[in-house]
């Protein structure tokens, strides 16, 4: 296997592992402050959607459905796709401690999350309160640590 398609296979798995991480902070967040699952993803899909040539087909209930398994799917390719986007970032930069690779981890993490419901104007992180900013900052900080440890680990 050529380098770079090493390193594409290790950022996938470092994503994938980092994204389970994501869920699973986000999920035990959910369970310990009884807050509601964010419905952004789901208008995210939505948006993407209305401005595109293609339809979700069903009626209400089943296009309803659809969308809800959509987003989550959108949210594991975008923190797979992550994953990739920083041992790229990590490869060309010739990182290979885990401090610097958590860092870089976090800043994909975060613009990969946060950018396409930021710039489609479904929300502001300018108007988040700092409950909004821990619930957004503390899973992306999970998905980095886990992202980033797998990155580390697949050097030796």
């Amino acid at each position: 296997m050529s380098d770079f398609w090493r390193v594409v296979a290790v950022g996938a798995a470092a994503g994938a592992a980092g994204t389970a991480a994501l869920n699973a902070t986000t999920f035990a967040d959910m369970a310990l402050r009884g807050r509601p699952a964010s419905e952004t993803p789901e208008h995210t899909v939505e948006k993407l959607v209305e401005s595109s040539p293609f339809r979700v087909p069903g009626d209400a209930d089943t296009r309803r459905n659809r969308i809800a398994g959509l987003a989550p799917l959108m949210g594991s390719l975008a923190g797979t796709a992550g994953g990739v986007a920083a041992a790229l970032a990590r490869n060309a930069l010739s990182v290979r401690r885990f401090g610097p690779t958590a860092g870089i981890g976090l800043a994909v993490g975060m613009l990969v999350g946060n950018a396409p419901m930021t710039l489609l104007g479904i929300t502001d992180p300018r108007d988040w309160s700092p409950a909004d900013w821990a619930a957004d900052v503390v899973p992306h900080l999970a998905y980095a640590a886990v992202a980033a440890g797998v990155l580390v680990a697949a050097d030796r």
